[in-house]
């Protein structure tokens, strides 16, 4: 110090304070996990396995990668609170920030973290924080080996490779509500149903495209993409756009996802994701390709809407972008840099108004080739005096048929479709379809086979009242839900 007259005082901070903290940043179980993996993929492995328990006397996580590894001064350096500043410059492949990482994610869920690591076959260290130690000590108390033989068991050897890293979390009890529950093994379990759909997400791009395998209990993560959902009903991609901060590159990629009913079962269930198909709409923010925001408007105050769902908008950004973007500790949110907002804002309004005009369609079926004029739909929609309302087509060939084929009597039959016209529970189909946990049924979903006999037995019906083959058949294949049929010839 250059002024001798100068007076300080140094004040560390209390360790058991100080921990208890970090226990308190907001961690999920899945983003805890998410944060450790980002730690594996930093180190360049290829294989992450994550095994759990729990038994009458402890529960424990597993995490083993095949990085490179840390030899007993880099793993110290990793055990320290706050190993790296935030404001250093990282690699352009790391994947970390704030050098808390490891500690506050495990912390997060445990009381004792454990991590072993060797970059070769002959520099195994083990480190270990007991935060009942800690409290005992009152003090930073860093262990330089398991506690006992059980962790040191659970702790394991090295099965993916001769190096690596293993951590090892025990002593859960933020998934354990109370001792006695320490023997229900049913809802330990159930707290990690999503973990692996959490997981296929967030590093979806590391699975697809770099071929890294993260398995949970023996059992493959799947990739969740997003955006590419089929390949007969692709994502229709909206314009590229690339806009800069401080001379670093942010691209924007608008996806319209295809409507709902023109996806496989399993296809829209993958839609589904965490949340629901409206509740992950918006933007999709990826940091060196990890996955931060997984679906919302971010800060832009755009509203979650129903008739948006289909709008999914992918943006990317460099790791040297964390302080415009304010990327948080957990990397789970983030705010869009003032520079950029009204850009990026337009660009949303643009893709959200194409996707609600796909939402509104319902992916209507295309024309059939040859097919001179529009489909025939069975519903109408119309507007009088200000209010919309929907009403069977009076126009359609079958209506006409039935109406045609009752004579004198068919007054009856336009009372009753008119009651039905007029009945339709609007309401309710509206709030089933926008409920996330209702999986809604198709038309003829599960009877092509009916489908098919109505569509011969409709053009027989027309060809017997008159009409010719020709017209009966043109009339017929424009009807809306013989799209669907695979047509042949008529006999």
């Amino acid at each position: 110090m250059e002024d001798n007259n100068l007076k300080f005082d140094i004040v560390r901070p209390d360790p058991e304070s100080f921990l208890q903290s970090a226990r308190s940043f907001g961690y999920g179980l899945e983003t805890a996990i998410a944060d450790l993996i980002d730690n594996s993929i930093t180190a360049k492995a290829t294989k992450i396995h994550i095994t759990y328990g729990i038994d009458k006397f402890t529960s424990y996580l597993r995490i083993e990668d095949n990085g490179i590894g840390m030899d007993e001064k880099q793993l110290l350096t990793a055990m320290k609170v706050g190993s790296s500043n935030p404001n250093k410059l990282r690699q352009s492949h790391d994947l970390g920030r704030f050098g808390l990482g490891l500690k506050t994610a495990s912390f997060s869920q445990c009381r004792r973290l454990t991590v072993k690591s060797a970059s070769d076959s002959q520099s195994v260290s083990t480190k270990c924080w007991d935060l009942d130690l800690v409290e005992i000590e009152q003090d930073w108390v860093l262990l330089r080996g398991c506690t006992d033989n059980k962790s040191e068991e659970k702790l394991g050897t090295f099965t993916l490779d001769s190096k690596g890293t293993i951590v090892l979390w025990e002593k859960l009890d933020r998934l354990l509500e109370s001792e006695e529950s320490n023997l229900d093994k049913t809802h330990f379990y159930r707290k990690f149903e999503n973990v692996k759909i959490h997981l296929g997400l967030i590093f979806h791009r590391f699975i697809e495209d770099e071929g890294i395998v993260i398995t949970v209990l023996n059992e493959s993560v799947r990739p969740l993409n997003p955006f590419h959902l089929s390949l007969n009903s692709p994502s229709s991609e909206l314009q590229e756009e690339q806009l800069s901060i401080n001379g670093k590159k942010v691209t924007i990629q608008p996806y319209i996802l295809p409507h709902e009913t023109k996806l496989l079962k399993d296809e829209r269930e993958q839609l589904q994701m965490l949340r629901g198909w409206t509740e992950h709409q918006g933007i999709y923010l990826y940091r060196n390709k990890r996955l931060i925001s997984d679906g919302n408007w971010l800060d832009l105050n755009f509203r979650i809407k129903e008739n948006q769902r289909l709008c999914r908008i992918a943006i990317d950004i460099p790791n040297t972008l964390d302080k415009e973007w304010q990327i948080d500790v957990k990397k789970a949110s983030a705010k869009i840099p003032d520079l950029l907002r009204q850009r990026i804002k337009e660009i949303c309004i643009v893709a959200i108004e194409k996707a609600v005009k796909v939402y509104t369609h319902r992916g209507a079926y295309l024309k059939r080739k040859g097919s001179q004029q529009g489909l025939i739909f069975f519903w109408k929609a119309k507007l009088k005096q200000g209010k919309k309302f929907y009403e069977i087509n009076v126009d359609h060939p079958i209506y006409k048929l039935i109406h045609d084929n009752l004579g004198p009597g068919s007054y009856l039959f336009k009372d009753y479709i008119k009651q039905i016209s007029e009945t339709i529970p609007i309401a309710l189909i509206v709030n089933d379809f926008s409920d996330p946990r209702i999986l809604m049924k198709e038309p003829f979903e599960e009877a092509h086979l009916e489908l098919v006999a109505m569509y011969q037995s409709t053009l027989k019906a027309l060809i017997d009242s008159g009409v010719s083959k020709q017209n009966a058949l043109e009339q017929i294949n424009q009807i809306e839900c013989f799209q669907k049929v695979v047509l042949k010839p008529y006999e």
